[in-house]
């Protein structure tokens, strides 16, 4: 027994509304997520900057005091992993979506129901993207090493101990000056290399020809 055209186009409208309200909800949930891991992210940064503002100047460059300011930066860095997961499902459902895409036959208020769910599957991907982007540049600023944390640091150094400061402030001078040696010769060196790789290449050439 046949089912009227009707009755057909009644169910596929039904069928096309429920996938998009569940396409909804789903975007606002990653959302709402995304949102919280963003918040958690910038609580763990102010909660290092009162732990670096609040210890004695002894422990700053402490084993135990690296510990406790890179732990922080992990728990960044979980955050960021979270965000990811979230934006994997939102492609995922992005892909189930498009494989749904209404034949040439489905009626064109079904079209554009698909259009407007993949229009906002895409905005909530970019949002995700966003967040991602942002708990990222929080998560690099707060690596024991970053210039952030060394320059909190040395803040507080240079107001307690100006003279300490000057010697750190020489020593840290020092060593870029002799990280820029070492890369200038390793650049110098790998110019070598290849200049030495291209001569013995057309010297084979020559006694080939």
């Amino acid at each position: 027994m046949s089912i009227p055209r009707e009755r057909l186009q009644q169910q596929t409208q039904q069928t096309a509304r429920a996938t998009l309200a569940g396409a909804r909800q789903a975007g606002a949930d990653a959302e709402v997520q995304a949102d919280a891991l963003q918040d958690r992210a910038l609580e763990a940064q102010a909660e290092q900057a009162a732990l670096l503002e609040a210890s004695p100047l002894e422990s700053q460059y402490s084993a135990a005091f690296a510990a406790q300011v890179e732990a922080k930066h992990d728990q960044a860095e979980r955050i960021e992993d979270r965000l990811e997961d979230l934006i994997e499902r939102q492609e995922s459902r992005m892909q189930q979506a498009q494989a749904k895409q209404p034949g040439m036959l489905a009626l064109p208020s079904t079209r554009a129901k698909w259009q407007q769910q993949m229009q906002q599957q895409q905005a909530t991907l970019q949002r995700l993207h966003g967040r991602l982007e942002t708990v990222r540049e929080i998560k690099e600023g707060m690596g024991i090493h970053s210039p952030r944390i060394e320059e909190l640091a040395a803040r507080k150094l240079r107001a307690q101990e100006p003279e300490l400061a000057s010697e750190w402030a020489d020593m840290r001078e020092a060593q870029r000056r002799h990280e820029a040696l070492q890369r200038k010769e390793e650049q110098e060196k790998k110019q070598a290399q290849d200049r030495e790789r291209r001569e013995q290449i057309e010297r084979t050439g020559r006694a080939c020809g």
